[in-house]
């Protein structure tokens, strides 16, 4: 370990704006759903039927978790914050992780710093500090929002001790997951593979709760945070699951890099094909974020499916103010409708995130040096820019239009028309295509500034999500294309603003043509 001070410096330094971003995101979100609650439910009475409500829907049940104490002061809203909250640090978590362990060690950067006095662990052991106390600070920060909030003292001191659990908990399995991989790509395949897996246990393990079969989630992390109960009986015992993971994984992932060598992982990546087939620069993207888009697609699926079962159960959750405040959230119309509106703008802003992603690897692939091989060959560098833009088009297009599809069918009730409820996901592809090319704007003009896609994702969801309960001025939410889309099924399409964002999207992606020819290459 020795040097390991100056590596979190290090790593601190290169991480300190996504961490301080994501983290207050976090805080605000958690603070203003305490405050919601007073505004959802106005009486006891109604937070005891909200509750019920919740816990007779097995989709609700199944996303967020079971209510056994149905006069919860969190109830259901504790319920799902808990799980953004717990989802949202378990990314950051592991891409803390990769970054300072499995990218770095890919990029060669490892080899330099074996050239000086650094121990072997010490890169491993610095990410996985950063990662703790980022963790830790998440948590404890956590609790005083929610307390100011409106909820109870001990509900939430064990909440935000549960969100550190599960942080520390992913921290562990990545660790574990570096070791086992390869490369970047087969890392992250690893440790997103087990968040979903844990997922998937902590809701088998919810809607099995009067069961045998509710065992199933204890053997999850995520299931472990669940059963701490949080405004729901208030245990904190479940919290000695994480810190018993973390204490096996941190000395199995040092003896298991102590037997691999630098550069490979344990399991070995499965051999290609003698013979190449690829001979276009669409072939090579393809080939590239074929898995990654993959896994988007099977996302988007099952949350279409999911949301299309419940949606003649919403009603059911909402009573008081409930449709005042969801109205300000972008919804109009009935409580169905309001539903599918929201929905239609959350798999929006998911697949915005594909559609970020999937530019940045472009840089990717000219920060590793990739692009230089490929520029080497008859292809020229508007090619290959158009290879990855057109996967990021396409691609989130076809999320949106998967998830639409499968929650129309998925909902049976017959009360609406199949393209009426299918709607609203098309209904924002003009915006995604906005931040997608704003994100090829960033790495096209300003590469060392390639996070700007990101960034600007984030501040849209921020003016979407939080601007309305924080009375923000209309033009500043205005600002996020998000804001511009019709609200479908509700509203009548408006054809002149769904132009218009397209118009602005290509006009962008002109931009930053311009910007991709013209500018000095590799900037690593």
């Amino acid at each position: 370990m020795t040097g390991w001070r100056g590596l979190v410096r290090l790593a601190w330094r290169r991480d300190r704006i996504m961490i301080g971003v994501v983290l207050v995101c976090l805080w605000l979100l958690s603070y203003y759903s305490a405050v919601a609650v007073r505004t959802l439910y106005s009486t006891a009475d109604e937070l005891v039927a909200a509750n019920s409500a919740a816990n007779a829907s097995t989709g609700v049940v199944a996303m967020y978790g079971h209510i056994y104490n149905t006069a919860s002061a969190g109830g259901v809203a504790a319920n799902k914050v808990a799980m953004l909250d717990f989802l949202t640090l378990a990314f950051l978590v592991i891409a803390i992780v990769r970054r300072h362990t499995r990218a770095e060690e890919e990029s060669g950067r490892f080899e330099l710093l074996g050239a000086t006095p650094v121990g072997r662990l010490a890169p491993l052991g610095a990410a996985m500090i950063l990662a703790a106390v980022t963790s830790i600070v998440s948590g404890v920060v956590t609790i005083p929002a929610v307390i100011a909030g409106g909820w109870p003292v001990g509900g939430s001191i064990v909440f935000g001790l549960a969100q550190v659990g599960v942080g520390l908990s992913f921290a562990a399995l990545t660790a574990i997951a570096v070791q086992l991989s390869s490369s970047y790509r087969a890392c992250g395949a690893w440790i997103f593979g087990a968040l979903g897996v844990t997922f998937v246990l902590r809701m088998l393990g919810d809607v099995n709760y009067d069961k045998p079969g509710r065992i199933i989630g204890w053997f999850s992390p995520l299931g472990w945070a669940q059963q701490v109960r949080y405004y729901d009986g208030d245990r904190a015992w479940p919290l000695i699951m994480p810190i018993v993971l973390l204490a096996v994984a941190l000395p199995l992932a040092g003896w298991l890099q102590s037997r691999r060598d630098l550069g490979a992982g344990l399991l070995a990546d499965r051999p290609g094909p003698a013979t190449g087939k690829l001979g276009t620069p669409i072939g090579l993207a393809w080939r590239l974020q074929r898995a990654g888009f993959i896994g988007w697609l099977i996302t988007f699926v099952i949350i279409g499916g999911v949301f299309g079962a419940i949606v003649d159960t919403i009603g059911g959750l909402m009573t008081g103010g409930a449709g005042e405040l969801l109205q300000k959230l972008g919804g109009v119309g009935s409580f169905n409708d309001i539903y599918l509106t929201l929905i239609g703008v959350m798999g929006g802003f998911g697949a915005a995130a594909y559609g970020v992603s999937a530019v940045l690897r472009l840089r990717t692939e000219e920060s590793s040096g990739h692009l230089e091989s490929v520029l080497a060959t008859p292809v020229t560098r508007l090619r290959f820019f158009a290879s990855h833009a057109i996967i990021a088009f396409v691609g989130s297009t076809v999320l949106m239009a998967s998830m639409g599809l499968v929650m129309s069918a998925a909902h049976t009730s017959g009360s609406s028309g199949f393209w009426r409820e299918a709607s609203p996901a098309f209904a924002h592809l003009p915006a995604i295509w906005v931040v997608t090319a704003l994100a090829l704007v960033a790495v096209a003009w300003l590469p060392s500034f390639d996070w700007l896609g990101w960034a600007l994702l984030a501040g849209f969801l921020f003016l979407g999500e939080l601007g309305p309960l924080m009375n923000l001025p209309d033009w500043v939410q205005k600002i996020s294309p998000f804001a511009h889309t019709p609200k479908i099924p509700v509203e009548a399409m408006n054809w002149t603003t769904e132009l218009v964002l397209t118009a602005i999207a290509i006009a962008l992606v002109g931009v930053a043509v311009v910007g991709y020819r013209r500018r000095g290459m590799p900037v690593t």
